[in-house]
């Protein structure tokens, strides 16, 4: 069962990091109740610092939860 539940983790933890990912492609990060509607998000052009907080926030904790989940396999 542990090795189940380290498997979800890893791929919610990878799932962040390529959010990111593409984020860093698009300009545009997903924020808000809204998640991929164009409306809500922050834009790299309009707010540039907003939009590496939320890029340093997926990418940190995508990489913090894959690392978690990898040492609890």
């Amino acid at each position: 069962m542990d090795h189940l539940k380290g498997l979800l983790i890893s791929i919610m933890g990878i799932g962040l990091v390529l959010v990111a990912l593409q984020g860093a492609v698009r300009g545009w990060l997903p924020n808000g109740p809204k998640g991929f509607e164009q409306g809500e998000g922050v834009s790299r052009e309009t707010n540039p610092l907003g939009f590496w907080f939320f890029f340093l926030l997926y990418a940190g904790g995508g990489i913090a939860v894959t690392v978690y989940a990898l040492r609890h396999f």
